[in-house]
């Protein structure tokens, strides 16, 4: 899933990517329907790419598998689904949830179309708020069950991958259809993280979606939570927050002094990274709040980890790995199209999609 876990670290703990710089392994094409922005989901020696359809490639040489126009704008995350023989894959859109078929579904012969793509409609959107279509949230999925914001409501629920039915859904700000919008979700240890537009930090029961804590913090925007051992991590526009899972009471602070609208954190190996999107990205040590280097970074960026490297694209168009212990810049690599989703990494190599197309980067 995006994030790689529950959690939503951004850290996968037995990868490792290139280090030294950068080539094109295979680059695929993508059909005209194409349009890939969001991070790719790999499970096995499938990739699986989202961007107003669904885009299902061979890992080791780009080949597609399969792919089909559809309403997903997320990125996905697969789901086993007992009721069929293939997992489900879950994406949101800014019109609602969708399940689709990881399989690909079937080809009828000679009219080339596709059945079995899509398996359900979850909850639906009611329709574009006052600045413009809902955001579609990636979905997560922990111990077979879905966790989503809801695009277009104030909500957050979980839902069934068999069918997409709600378990259980809890709202914010019900009298406000448009302040409340929740961020992707963070599920650790039998709790849903979640954060919203104004302040608002909360955490609920996986199980039955009993509310555990709700908190107001002193900043209004709020970006998606990773749930840590520690605590867990919010970030916002000028801090980022360390809470106790247990009651939601404020662990430390730590000012980037900055102005962040759109970036996530990364947490590995006892540090959080994050960017400013004023100057800097930050690596803040998770236990003490304490900082343990900045370095000049342009822009949003949701940075992954792997093996003690840090990567991030920068302005939406630069590829950077970082050393993690030092902060020293490893490699640059900017792609000929842009922009360029976050990468994830496998197998030595960095996936991503790039607009119109899907790269495999390896070392130089």
């Amino acid at each position: 899933m995006a994030r790689y876990d529950p959690a939503g670290t951004g850290h996968h703990p037995t990868a490792s990517g290139p280090t030294d710089g950068v080539t094109i392994r295979w680059a695929h094409d993508a059909p005209d329907w194409f349009l890939g922005t969001t991070p790719l989901v790999r499970h096995g020696e499938l990739l699986y790419a989202v961007g107003n359809g669904l885009l299902a490639l061979d890992s080791e040489s780009g080949s597609r598998r399969f792919g089909h126009t559809g309403p997903g704008r997320s990125s996905p995350a697969l789901a086993p689904a007992p009721a069929y023989n293939t997992d489900t894959l879950v994406v949101t859109a800014p019109s609602g949830v969708f399940g689709l078929n990881a399989g690909g579904g079937f080809t009828v012969p000679l009219v080339n179309h596709v059945i079995g793509a899509e398996r359900w409609a979850g909850p639906q959107s009611a329709g574009g708020g006052f600045f413009g279509p809902a955001d579609a949230e990636p979905p997560v999925t922990a111990d077979g069950v879905i966790f989503t914001a809801l695009p277009g409501t104030n909500s957050v629920a979980a839902l069934d991958p068999n069918d997409g039915q709600v378990l259980w859904r809890r709202t914010h700000h019900e009298d406000d259809a448009v302040s409340a919008a929740i961020n992707r979700p963070a599920v650790k240890d039998g709790l849903v993280f979640v954060t919203n537009w104004p302040k608002q930090a909360a955490a609920y029961r996986a199980g039955s979606g009993e509310r555990q804590w709700l908190v107001e913090l002193d900043d209004q925007l709020l970006h998606p939570p990773v749930a840590t051992d520690e605590g867990v991590v919010v970030p916002s526009r000028e801090f980022v927050y360390l809470l106790d899972p247990a009651d939601g009471s404020e662990r430390w602070r730590y000012s980037t002094d900055g102005n962040a609208t759109e970036s996530t954190p990364a947490v590995a190996d006892g540090t959080v990274f994050v960017a400013d999107e004023r100057e800097s990205l930050h690596a803040i040590d998770l236990g003490t709040g304490q900082q343990r280097w900045t370095i000049p970074f342009d822009g949003p960026t949701a940075p992954v980890v792997a093996d003690g490297t840090v990567y991030a694209v920068e302005s939406g168009y630069s590829l950077v790995a970082i050393d993690a212990e030092s902060g020293e810049t490893l490699f640059e690599y900017r792609p000929s199209q842009v922009p360029l989703s976050t990468p994830i990494v496998g197998d030595g190599v960095l996936y991503a999609a790039n607009r119109e197309r899907v790269l495999a980067l390896e070392g130089t």
